[in-house]
């Protein structure tokens, strides 16, 4: 039998959908059906995700025993581009603990890119953050 994951989510994660919700109103709709959608993407692929939807991030440190992964493809229902609306969630991904843990939030600019102190703070206390 196969292990049905979790998604959680990190408080300032939380913040910062909150600020972008402000700004588009269907993105907590939005983000509830990429979730189901990943959670069924590992489900079929047994553990495993694309990377052609699922970027996995490199070159995190030698902290970072999980893979985190960024999805840059994302539909929102206000933006009229398609999966290129200019959002980016990243999560890290826990097989053993059977969680989805989304970090990071932020609306593409050019010079943003994910927080990897917080990826390293998260990777370095499994135990409180995907356990709690």
């Amino acid at each position: 039998m196969t292990e049905k994951y979790t998604i959680k989510t990190h408080p300032k994660f939380d913040r910062e959908m909150s600020r972008l919700t402000d700004k588009c109103s269907s993105l907590e709709s939005d983000f509830e059906r990429l979730k189901k959608v990943l959670l069924l993407d590992l489900k079929r692929g047994n553990h495993r995700l694309t990377q052609d939807t699922y970027i996995q991030i490199p070159r995190l440190g030698r902290d970072v025993h999980f893979p985190v992964f960024k999805i840059k493809k994302f539909r929102c229902k206000e933006i009229p581009k398609g999966n290129r609306s200019g959002f980016r969630f990243i999560f890290i991904l826990s097989r053993k603990h059977h969680v989805v843990y989304f970090t990071e939030c932020y609306f593409k600019r050019s010079n943003k890119v994910e927080n990897r102190n917080r990826i390293r703070t998260v990777c370095l206390n499994p135990e409180k953050y995907f356990c709690e």
